[in-house]
């Protein structure tokens, strides 16, 4: 008898079953609403690229390196190498300016700017090495470099070539204790 009193009434089991019914279906609904607002449509056109792209204007492309360019690249590269690093970013190497830069790393992790006059080394940023270090703006006569500090943040420093030597001309270089 124990057992025949915890059973529900046969009416009152339906109710139940609808209401799961539908809460499972409300659950599936959501879940195949979120795929569709989140997969992208197969007909739907590319946005465009640029902002150039929408005025008609043709993207600019950066003017590939001449023979010459990328051999004193390769020149660049192998003082690097000669004094344990690698380059971060061939890219940083500028065909036009006067002033080039490649940021160096060894494999412990210290990092250093190479300066470059044509393919005639000038200089390094500072005798001591920085922990995290890339270049922030490049014109045709300075390089600004981004020394990442301990204390938060970045300090630019500018470096232009005076007289043969790497001069910094723009901000001061951040101790090596906290670069």
């Amino acid at each position: 008898m124990a057992a025949h009193a915890m059973r529900l009434p046969r009416r009152r089991r339906w109710p139940k079953r609808v209401l799961a019914f539908l809460a499972t279906v409300a659950f599936l609904g959501s879940g195949v609403l979120i795929a569709y607002m989140v997969m992208p449509e197969k007909d739907a056109p590319a946005p465009p690229a640029t902002s150039a792209a929408t005025n008609g204007a043709a993207p600019k492309a950066k003017p590939a390196l001449t023979k010459a360019q990328k051999q004193a690249r390769h020149a660049a590269v192998a003082k690097l190498s000669a004094e344990g690093y690698e380059p971060v970013r061939l890219a940083d190497w500028r065909a036009g300016p006067k002033l080039k830069v490649l940021v160096g790393t060894t494999d412990s992790g210290a990092m250093r700017a190479f300066f470059f006059s044509g393919a005639r080394f000038v200089g390094h940023d500072d005798p001591a090495t920085s922990t995290n270090l890339r270049v922030a703006k490049s014109t045709k006569d300075s390089v600004t470099l981004a020394y990442k500090v301990s204390t938060g943040g970045a300090e630019k420093v500018r470096f232009e070539l005076q007289d043969g030597k790497i001069v910094a001309t723009g901000g001061t270089i951040p101790p090596s204790s906290i670069r």
